[in-house]
């Protein structure tokens, strides 16, 4: 019944997304950049409203506020050129990765890690820093101002705690739950960048555009699936 259910809800994510991502592409075509960022807030409220059908009143409230707050500043920006909007875009995005953060800081240990380990998770987090650190440094010349270009470094810094948060929590449960929100946290990292690359038109042309809005509708697939997955109490995100 379980293997029955959780396959219905996969065929539900790739229409659901194979759509989305289309409509995406179609009104990209058009040149319509403002209507292609709307579908960006568009995409991240679809998914929230999928995973309060799907869930009801059982929908995790840390995932819920994250996607509405997520959703927020992907609308906003719609008005991206204008600096007081773009900077409290950023402010949202990073309070939203915040609210991540906070969810799993109770849920992580390190008393099943060994030396090696330890290193080794320290390495690929300084080296992941170190990546997003140049790549922020990049865009300094296109920020809106100071507190904005900040923000663009503190969302940075959150994308890289996160990562290393999830990692932890599934070293400590290991079970595909936190597989599951450990792979959606890193296809937002990748989906963050390519949307910065994209942008900011660094490279790779329209193909960095298609990459992050199909990056973008994975992992708002994967965070669905993983508040549908069966779960311990103690993986759960917000529970005590």
């Amino acid at each position: 019944m379980r293997g029955g259910l959780l396959k219905k809800y996969t065929i539900t994510f790739v229409v659901f997304a194979t759509l989305l991502l289309l409509l995406s592409i179609f009104v990209h075509q058009t040149g319509d950049f403002q209507w292609y960022r709307a579908i960006r807030g568009l995409i991240c409220f679809s998914y929230l409203f999928l995973l309060l059908y799907l869930k009801k009143s059982k929908a995790n409230r840390i995932l819920v506020f994250f996607l509405c707050l997520y959703g927020v500043s992907s609308f906003l920006t719609i008005w991206y050129e204008q600096p007081w909007l773009a900077t409290l875009s950023m402010a949202l995005n990073f309070v939203s990765f915040v609210v991540l953060i906070a969810a799993l800081f109770p849920k992580v240990s390190f008393k099943k890690m060994n030396v090696f380990f330890i290193a080794i998770f320290t390495l690929l987090v300084l080296l992941n820093a170190y990546l997003l650190y140049e790549f922020v440094v990049m865009m300094r010349d296109f920020a809106l101002g100071q507190l904005h270009y900040f923000l663009l470094l503190l969302g940075a810094m959150s994308l890289v705690v996160t990562g290393f948060m999830s990692l932890l929590y599934n070293h400590k449960f290991s079970s595909k739950a936190t597989l599951v929100f450990t792979s959606f946290v890193f296809v937002l990292v990748f989906a963050e960048v390519f949307r910065a690359i994209a942008y900011y038109n660094f490279a790779y042309g329209d193909i960095s555009v298609y990459v992050a809005r199909a990056l973008l509708l994975l992992g708002m697939s994967l965070i669905v699936y993983f508040d549908l997955i069966p779960k311990k109490t103690e993986e759960v995100l917000g529970a005590r």
